[in-house]
């Protein structure tokens, strides 16, 4: 998913009388016959293919209608939700259930414009690890039951084996720039504001400024102003000899996953724990794609859905939420040929039983990492300020 800032105003609170998820069987009748606008990224076949085919069916069968809408962006959703709250609309809002976490949760919960207090009282909310500071907080902003967790990414590194060894990857930042200057027009990236760019030009800051011990806490004003010229004259040394002289960069991760199939790139990246298992069995990456990790460690997080305040079917995403959560779509998000998303539920939470068939449904290999190695690996994001900074800062180097 893919975020940039969006403008707080001061505007009245929506009020609202939300379904209380502590009388589920009343939010379940209420959510009979409901349509949910599910609005969310629409930039990956596989995750659309499993809402449509796994969870839509899924929704069906508790009476509930999912409208999956598929936007470039998740600002997108938050401004639409914003508009209808400037306007007035307190009630039949248009946008029921919001893929959202990062800045756009900022955002929208500092303008209140999402339910507070009901994730942790859905049902299946018990098989989650609600004292996992990562769950607590998204993007170091405390989620106060505004959103409720749906998967669960870490940040991997993607190559062709058939035209770069193993033994030359680079495993670095620094490593990174030496390479591209040896391979020059063979490596890129997503341009911000897409998810994949914020992604790739934070970590590149934590690492080239002491790395992840360095940057734990709140967002720290003097850090950046020290750090961020360290983060601009790395990408201007790296730039020339990125693809098409860093005169353009792809929009989308499905593009860069074209320029890797195409041969016109090496390297790419994915999110997905089980690595890129479902994008080599879809085609969008060739066989000889591989995944891979700098040595410093790569990003993990979880990612949620959030319901607004003015949701028209606020029962119906409820219970979209719930589903979501359910350890058997879980399960079949997680295997590496559906979607390859990591889980939002702890499994030993749900049944030894359970635990066995999830560590069962990775087949570690050259598509999918050992999960103890990428745990090993693992260390938080940066708080959501950073990004607006890193946006702005982008723009004004490529312009």
């Amino acid at each position: 998913m893919r975020y940039v800032t969006l403008l707080l105003l001061t505007l009245p609170c929506l009020a609202l009388a939300a379904p209380n998820p502590a009388d589920w069987p009343a939010v379940t009748r209420e959510a009979r016959g409901q349509t949910v606008n599910f609005y969310m990224w629409g930039g990956s076949d596989n995750i659309n293919r499993y809402v449509d085919t796994v969870v839509a069916p899924a929704a069906r069968r508790l009476g509930v209608t999912v409208r999956r809408v598929p936007v470039a962006d998740t600002a997108l959703a938050v401004n639409r939700v914003l508009a209808e709250k400037r306007a007035g609309r307190t009630s039949g809002g248009s946008v029921d259930l919001i893929w959202i976490n990062g800045e756009n949760f900022r955002t929208a919960r500092q303008a209140k414009l999402l339910l507070e207090g009901w994730a942790e009282r859905l049902p299946n909310a018990r098989y989650v690890d609600w004292q996992n500071p990562s769950v607590r907080n998204d993007f170091g902003y405390p989620v106060n039951g505004a959103e409720s967790p749906w998967g669960s990414t870490q940040w991997q590194y993607v190559y062709d084996s058939a035209r770069v060894r193993a033994e030359d990857l680079p495993r670095s930042f620094p490593a990174l720039a030496a390479w591209a200057g040896r391979n020059p027009g063979r490596f890129t990236f997503v341009a911000p504001p897409d998810f994949y760019g914020n992604r790739f030009l934070r970590m590149a800051l934590v690492e080239l400024n002491g790395g992840p011990q360095a940057w734990t806490g709140a967002f720290d004003e003097a850090r950046w102003q020290k750090a961020s010229p360290v983060l601009w004259s790395y990408l201007s040394g790296l730039r020339p000899n990125l693809w098409r002289g860093g005169r353009t960069f792809p929009a989308s991760i499905a593009e860069q996953y074209r320029l890797l199939a195409n041969g016109e790139v090496d390297f790419a990246f994915v999110q997905n724990k089980a690595g890129i298992a479902a994008e080599v069995e879809s085609g969008q990456l060739p066989k000889t794609a591989r995944v891979y990790l700098f040595d410093a460690g790569t990003v993990s997080d979880y990612h949620y859905v959030g319901i607004p305040a003015n949701a028209r079917s606020a029962a119906g995403a409820m219970v979209l939420a719930n589903l979501l959560l359910d350890p058997e779509l879980q399960a079949r998000k997680l295997g590496g040929s559906t979607w390859g998303d990591g889980l939002a539920i702890n499994p030993a939470k749900v049944s030894a039983a359970y635990a066995g068939r999830v560590q069962g449904a990775l087949k570690v290999g050259p598509y999918t990492l050992d999960p103890a190695r990428l745990n090993r690996a693992a260390y938080g994001d940066l708080p959501a300020q950073y990004d607006d900074r890193i946006q702005r800062g982008f723009q004004n180097l490529v312009k």
